[in-house]
């Protein structure tokens, strides 16, 4: 398999820990996606969100669908659901993916074992992280559409743990 797509779903839920997502901060991890669309990674996209947040103007103006729900599980499920690739990237609003990133994942699906889960994580940000990555928060999964259904879960930590999932060596940055 030397030329894979994946469907984009950016998950813009508030966490109860942070402080409520702004719109352009929602725009700008959208707006990361764009070289993985231009390189031909990316197929189409669904924007997740919660219902009144004028998250209706941002994904007409990135051309990707819209899920309103109340809980990001059941926008998930939809998400998955109305997907055209049998790959999905799953993002969580307020990050961006980083440069290598394409290229990493296009090489992934040429040379490597597609069929597993990986996870992108956030870029080291503490000494803790930078001398052990691998604690670095995951940010964003790639993975089979299937499995994530079967899965049934919207946290992106338990999704890379539940599907055994390997570390990209591309990372995300935070965008807010």
């Amino acid at each position: 398999m030397s030329q894979a797509m994946l469907t984009a779903v950016l998950l813009a839920y508030d966490a109860p820990e942070a402080p409520p997502l702004r719109r352009d901060t929602i725009a700008r991890s959208l707006g990361s996606l764009v070289e993985a669309c231009v390189q031909g990674l990316v197929a189409d996209a669904a924007l997740v969100g919660a219902p009144a947040r004028g998250l209706d103007k941002i994904a007409d103006e990135a051309g990707c669908a819209l899920i309103e729900t109340a809980r990001a599980k059941e926008g998930l499920a939809q998400a998955l659901q109305m997907a055209r690739r049998d790959h999905i990237l799953l993002l969580v609003a307020g990050f961006a993916v980083e440069r290598g990133f394409v290229e990493e994942v296009h090489d992934l699906f040429a040379y490597g074992d597609y069929a597993r889960a990986r996870t992108l994580r956030l870029a080291p940000d503490s000494l803790l992280t930078r001398l052990a990555p691998g604690f670095a928060r995951p940010v964003g999964l790639i993975a089979e559409k299937a499995a994530l259904a079967e899965a049934g879960d919207e946290d992106i930590s338990r999704l890379a743990r539940a599907l055994r999932s390997e570390d990209l060596a591309s990372r995300a940055r935070r965008v807010f």
